[in-house]
């Protein structure tokens, strides 16, 4: 239950371990977190840490308003009550990990820019999006239609304190008819885009302060790899690994990504 009172869904992987860590991990852009299995079951299952998968709000098959929210920054307030919530829950945890995977990154970098900061540990960044234009970036690939003249003129008004329009279409995403399912997005609203992904990169990535861990695939098709590093040593102290063979998404079944993370976790 959140602080107005909506039910938001989750998956939970109880570690196999007694443990004091737990990992909230963030799907991308247009699924809700099923598609994260396997990495968080490999983590939890080996006792490294209890993983939380949360359906963000706007998102999966129990959404109230798929593809919108509220208000601008309502995701960082759910994550907040998510992470009392499991304070609550195992009072014995003592060490919250922020995670995400593609869009799911950029949503935990901005929760590291916002007020409720202190409340995550450290940071766990897979094929992060870093923000619009950032020079990760690969060139639109068909998958997504972003409506930048909605933006712009949504961003103009905002900075005057507009938002009545807020809630209309900014992004198209695309799926083949056998990727469709109950509660996938398929058009994400002005105020639900703006808070998946840091709007200046420059400025949020300086606020990731705390230990962070990044993993990019060789292979990503999404996002140029080799550029993570150098971008990421300019703005932050993140420990980057390029995880050979894997891609966007095979990253979060990788062997690799896995022994990466669990040194890491050790570590810390």
């Amino acid at each position: 239950m959140t602080r107005n009172r909506s039910e938001l869904y989750y998956r939970y992987y109880p570690s196999a371990a007694k443990t004091a860590t737990a990992i909230i991990l963030l799907h991308g852009i247009s699924e809700d977190s099923k598609y994260l299995y396997p990495y968080s079951q490999k983590v939890s299952s080996t006792g490294l840490a209890h993983v939380f998968t949360p359906d963000l709000r706007g998102y999966g098959p129990k959404a109230a308003n798929l593809g919108d929210i509220d208000y601008i920054g309502q995701l960082e307030d759910d994550l907040a009550d998510l992470i009392q919530y499991i304070k609550d829950k195992l009072p014995h945890v003592k060490q919250v990990v922020m995670a995400g995977h593609s869009a799911g990154g950029g949503t935990a970098i901005r929760f590291a820019g916002s007020r409720y900061a202190d409340c995550a540990d450290s940071y766990l960044l897979l094929a992060p999006h870093l923000g619009p234009g950032n020079p990760t970036e690969r060139p639109a690939d068909g998958h997504r239609k972003l409506h930048m003249g909605v933006v712009i003129i949504l961003s103009m008004l905002n900075s005057i304190g507009i938002k009545g329009w807020h809630g209309l279409p900014a992004m198209e995403l695309y799926k083949r008819p056998e990727e469709l399912h109950d509660g996938i997005a398929t058009k994400l609203s002005f105020r639900l885009l703006l808070s998946r992904s840091p709007m200046k990169y420059k400025r949020d990535l300086t606020k990731l302060t705390k230990p962070t861990l990044v993993l990019v695939g060789a292979e990503d098709e999404v996002f140029y790899a080799d550029r993570y590093e150098e971008l990421l040593s300019t703005y932050t102290k993140a420990h980057v690994h390029i995880v050979p063979g894997a891609n966007h998404d095979g990253l979060l079944a990788s062997p690799v990504a896995y022994i990466h993370t669990a040194n890491w976790l050790k570590s810390e």
